[in-house]
């Protein structure tokens, strides 16, 4: 593609740059706080046909809504591209990797560019819905860039990057709160042959996280109290498993009574 002027002489005028200028204007792409800059109409190499092409932003089915077919007997449709930023492609193979209908094996998600593409496909405007999620995708990028060496790198790299490396790492690296069953889990998950952990931050069954606590004679304070929390939810998985209850809650806290400084 090419930034060529929308104004050249074509016999239609300005309207490529009309368009673009009105999608901006319509949308906020000009507004502050919004770092992706404006709508643009950018005419193919060749001297072709021109194409509305921005970034995040508004869905494209939003876009011809809006425009719709110019005047005249031969007017069409404009043609339109939203380009994903590297932040909105990351935000998507996140959103992959710990959705419950994501795809793969049920412990690695199958994560690509076309997966992130139709994930976003009538989502406007896409963004991280929490603090959480803004975290992993500033790591996520970040170590993309890091790997290649580079301040841009291909939307297949940040998606195989989440597919291999998994989650985790992200999620412990940026030091981000963890739920009880998550801490249990980030210490007991590769011991115990739970790779979702890794992949798709799925924490283990409380009943395993238990198990592990009280098998671990070097559990720690913060590990021994987390699991504590975890009794009643055992307590609602389990029927029948009062005794067993009893007894593991008792352990957990004459063992936490001895250690605790």
């Amino acid at each position: 593609m090419s930034g060529a002027d929308p104004e050249s002489g074509d016999g239609r005028g300005d309207r490529p740059g009309e368009l673009a200028r009105a999608i901006t204007e319509r949308f906020g792409l000009d507004a502050d706080g919004y770092r992706h800059g404006p709508c643009r109409a950018e005419r193919e190499a060749d001297g072709g046909a021109w194409t509305l092409v921005w970034t995040d932003g508004p869905t494209v089915g939003q876009v011809l809504r809006e425009v719709g077919p110019g005047a005249g007997p031969e007017a069409a449709e404009p043609r339109c591209r939203r380009v994903l930023s590297e932040e909105t492609v990351a935000l998507g193979a996140v959103r992959l990797a710990t959705g419950d209908g994501a795809e793969g094996d049920g412990v690695r998600p199958a994560i690509t560019p076309e997966a992130v593409e139709r994930l976003w496909f009538d989502v406007p405007f896409p963004r991280p819905a929490t603090d959480r999620e803004r975290a992993l995708v500033y790591a996520v990028v970040y170590e993309a860039h890091d790997n290649e060496r580079r301040n841009r790198v291909a939307d297949g790299r940040i998606c195989d990057l989440v597919a291999t490396a998994g989650l985790a790492r992200f999620l412990e690296r940026m030091r981000l709160p963890l739920t009880p069953a998550e801490l249990l889990t980030a210490r007991y998950a590769a011991a115990h042959g739970h790779p979702a952990w890794r992949y798709r931050l799925i924490p283990m069954a409380v009943p395993a996280l238990l198990r592990a606590v009280l098998a671990d004679r070097a559990a720690s304070p913060e590990l021994l109290a987390a699991a504590l929390t975890l009794v009643p939810e055992w307590e609602g998985e389990r029927e029948g498993a009062a005794p067993e209850l009893r007894e593991a809650a008792t352990a957990l806290r004459e063992r936490l009574r001895r250690t605790w400084p």
